[in-house]
């Protein structure tokens, strides 16, 4: 894999970012003016093709108690995106929903591939889940890398994509997260949900590994949006 020189690393570590999205989910939250998933058609721009990160399973437990709590407090009829099975942290969106995706699909070929070339020789990647924020479409767990092992497979992913890396050619993220909760219903108390992430805005940490990388696309099961596997590749 290709090594980007530190000082010119791309990290996704923005703190401030988090705070950033806290203060817009809160006011959205306490104003009545947060977003409604809806199941996503082919033409829209929201759970395309992706590069994910999954977490190991004793992370993935953990992320899914925090779920159950939140939407204990946001109601009924919201995604459970944290749930075991559906939590992810994205390393890159690579094309927009589309309904016609083969055993034998080119796109996701050269997908495949430039994951599997960008990851050689990675080790498994390490995070820390550090506490929780809003956003206005979700409850959402920040995560932190623990050097700058998932920021360098990033860059060399896009760079391994080549022309099939358009989708984020312009559009640089700053940080990495797992979505918990994706708001799909009326919430049924915004000022106690508000309240609930603003207690958790930092939390004990929890250690998540990763140890697969997946490109997928996304079906919905009634409960939220859940990956379905069309590549991977093993780390280390």
């Amino acid at each position: 894999m290709s090594e980007p020189a530190s000082e010119s690393l791309l990290r996704r570590t923005k703190r401030a970012t988090f705070d950033q999205l806290f203060a817009e989910g809160a006011e959205a939250l306490a104003d009545g003016s947060y977003g409604i998933q809806v199941v996503p058609a082919e033409g829209d721009q929201r759970w395309g093709v992706s590069a994910l990160l999954r977490p190991d399973s004793r992370a993935a437990v953990s992320v899914e108690a925090l779920t159950c709590e939140a939407v204990a407090i946001a109601g009924d009829g919201h995604w459970l995106t944290g749930a075991v099975g559906n939590s992810h942290l994205t390393m890159r969106a690579l094309e927009y929903p589309r309904d016609d995706i083969g055993d034998d699909d080119p796109r996701v070929a050269r997908y495949a591939d430039a994951l599997r070339a960008a990851s050689v020789g990675v080790r498994p990647l390490t995070f820390e889940v550090t506490g929780l924020t809003l956003t206005r479409l979700s409850v959402m767990a920040c995560a932190l890398p623990v050097d700058e092992a998932a920021d360098r497979l990033s860059a060399a992913y896009a760079q391994a994509l080549g022309p099939d890396a358009w989708l984020e050619k312009e559009f640089h993220r700053e940080i990495w997260y797992l979505n918990l909760v994706h708001f799909a219903a009326a919430i049924r108390d915004p000022h106690r949900l508000i309240r609930w992430v603003a207690e958790r805005r930092r939390v004990a940490p929890i250690r998540l590994r990763v140890t697969e990388l997946e490109i997928a696309t996304w079906r919905f099961t009634g409960t939220g949006m859940t990956p379905r596997r069309l590549a991977a590749t093993v780390l280390g």
